[in-house]
C-alpha cells in the first residue's frame, strides 16, 4: 500500500468544532456581510467542513478560510443579494442547467494547482462539465446497498453485488409460512423502505430530472416501475396488505436489527447509513452493492464544489480546493476523526465516499474495515441525472408519497397523478 504523508493536526481544535460551526452559522447566516476581506468564504451545508477548515487554517499562515453555513447552497447562490459572495460553494444539487452561468471554469486548476484529473473517477469528473468545460469538481458520493445477517451468508451470492432481480428471487426463496398460512419470514419487503421504492423507480425507467425550476420524468418508465414493484410484492409476498402487516408486526426496528432477527433476509440501506453504524451494530451483518443494467447508481445527493462567478478571491479559492482534493489531506482528516473518536461525524469524507479513487481504495478501508473486502468498483459507478436545487423537498413531499401510495394501491381506484401533486406543491411553495 502506498504510504501517505500525514499532517500534524491540533487535537484541541476538533473539540470545539460543533461550537465553531454553530457560531459561524448564527453569525454569518443572519444577513450580515463578512468584513474581513482576506478570508476565503466557503458556503456549505456539510457540518464536517468546520473541522476541515480548522485544519486548513492551522496549516496555512497566509491564507485563512471561513465557513458560512447554508441550508441549501445551490438555492442560496441563485438568490445572492447584498451578501458577501462566497469563494467556494460545496454541496449537492449544484449541477443544474444554470451551472455554467453561476460558476467559473476550473480547467486551469489542473495545471496551476497540479491536480491530475486521473485522481478522480472519470464519470464523476465528467458530471461537472458543461460542453467539455470543467465548472464543478466532485467531492463525495454514496451508494445503495442491501444488508443481511452473516448467519445467512450461504444464501447470498458472493459476488460483491446484487441486482434487483437477484434480491427479488433470493428474498422470495427465504419466505416461510406457518401452518395457518401466516408469514413468519419474508426475505425482502419493498414497501418497508420508501427510499427503496424511489431507488427502484429511478433505476427501472422513471428518469426523474431537472426541468426549469421543477422536474420531469419518463411517464411510461414510471408506470412500468410501479407495475414492477406491485408485481414484486404480489408474486413474492402474496399481497400489498400481507406485506404491510408483516412490516408492521416485525420490521419496526432499525435495518441491522431486522436482518439479525431472522425475520427478513435483506434490508435496503445506503453507504452513509451503513458505515456510520458502530462496530457492535455491524458485527453480525454483511452487505452487497445494488446494481441495475450493469451499473451502480450513485445516490442523488452527489456533493460537488465550484468557484462562483462573483468570487473575490478565485486564486486563493483554487489553493483551498487543491489542498482539500488531495489524498494526504483526506488521510489526515480521517486520522484525526479516528484519533478524536468523533462519533457524531458522518461516514468518510464529507459524509460519503471520496471522489478520489486512492482514498477509497487505500485509506477508507483502514478506518471502515467492512470496506476491506468490498470497495466500490470504479467502472460501474453511474452518475445521477441533473436535478433542481429544491430536489430534496420535492422528492420527500411529492415523489415519495406518490410512489408509496401507488405501489401499495392494489385496488381499482387510481390515486392522485404525479402531475397534479407536483402542481399543487409548486403553488404552495413558489407563490
Amino acid at each position: 500500500m502506498k504510504q501517505l504523508k500525514k499532517w500534524a493536526v491540533p487535537e484541541k481544535a476538533s473539540r470545539i468544532t460543533s461550537l465553531v460551526f454553530l457560531c459561524t452559522a448564527v453569525l454569518l447566516c443572519t444577513g450580515c456581510s463578512v468584513k474581513n476581506e482576506k478570508h476565503i468564504i466557503v458556503w456549505t451545508n456539510i457540518p464536517e467542513f468546520a473541522s476541515y477548515i480548522e485544519l486548513y487554517n492551522s496549516t496555512h499562515d497566509d491564507e485563512k478560510a471561513l465557513l458560512v453555513y447554508k441550508e441549501n447552497p445551490s438555492k442560496a447562490l441563485s438568490a445572492l443579494n447584498g451578501e458577501t459572495p462566497p469563494d467556494v460553494v460545496i454541496g449537492p444539487w449544484l449541477r443544474t442547467e444554470k451551472t455554467s452561468r453561476r460558476f467559473r471554469p476550473l480547467d486551469t486548476i489542473f495545471d496551476r494547482e497540479h491536480i491530475p484529473s486521473s485522481i478522480f473517477y472519470t464519470q464523476l469528473l465528467s458530471a461537472g462539465q458543461v460542453k467539455r468545460t470543467q465548472y464543478l469538481l466532485p467531492v463525495s458520493f454514496n451508494l445503495p446497498a442491501v444488508i443481511f445477517s452473516t448467519d445467512n451468508q450461504e444464501l447470498v451470492d458472493d459476488n460483491y453485488m446484487l441486482s434487483l432481480e437477484q434480491i427479488r428471487k433470493t428474498g422470495a426463496a427465504y419466505n416461510k409460512q406457518n401452518d395457518s398460512g401466516l408469514y413468519t419470514r419474508i426475505g425482502f419487503t419493498p414497501q418497508s423502505s420508501s427510499n427503496f421504492l424511489y431507488f427502484a423507480a429511478k433505476t427501472t425507467g422513471a428518469r426523474f430530472r431537472e426541468s426549469k425550476n421543477s422536474f420531469t420524468w419518463n411517464a411510461e418508465g414510471l408506470a412500468d416501475s410501479i407495475t414492477y414493484l406491485r408485481n414484486w410484492t404480489k408474486e413474492a409476498n402474496t399481497s400489498s396488505k400481507i406485506e404491510k402487516d408483516f412490516i408492521y408486526k416485525y420490521l419496526y426496528t432499525p435495518a441491522y436489527k431486522q436482518v439479525t432477527s431472522g425475520r427478513t433476509l435483506f434490508a435496503f440501506t445506503t453507504s452513509d447509513v451503513l458505515f456510520h453504524l458502530s462496530s457492535e451494530q455491524t458485527a453480525q451483518i454483511d452487505y452487497r452493492w445494488i446494481y441495475q443494467d450493469k451499473k451502480i447508481p450513485l445516490e442523488d445527493s452527489l456533493v460537488m464544489l465550484g468557484i462562483p462567478q462573483k468570487s473575490k478571491h478565485p486564486t486563493q479559492a483554487s489553493d483551498f480546493i487543491a489542498w482539500f482534493l488531495n489524498a494526504d489531506t483526506q488521510h489526515a482528516i480521517l486520522e484525526h476523526k479516528a484519533k478524536m473518536n468523533l462519533d457524531t461525524d458522518r461516514f468518510g469524507i464529507a459524509g460519503g465516499f471520496s471522489s478520489l479513487k486512492e482514498v477509497n481504495e487505500h485509506v477508507l478501508p483502514l478506518y471502515y474495515t467492512m470496506l476491506l473486502s468490498n470497495t466500490p468498483p470504479a467502472e460501474m459507478l453511474s452518475v445521477p441525472e441533473k436535478l433542481p436545487a429544491g430536489w430534496a423537498d420535492m422528492k420527500e413531499q411529492v415523489v415519495i408519497p406518490y410512489l408509496t401510495e401507488e405501489t401499495g394501491n392494489s385496488g381499482s381506484k387510481p390515486g392522485e397523478p404525479l402531475n397534479d401533486r407536483l402542481s399543487e406543491w409548486l403553488k404552495q411553495n413558489y407563490n
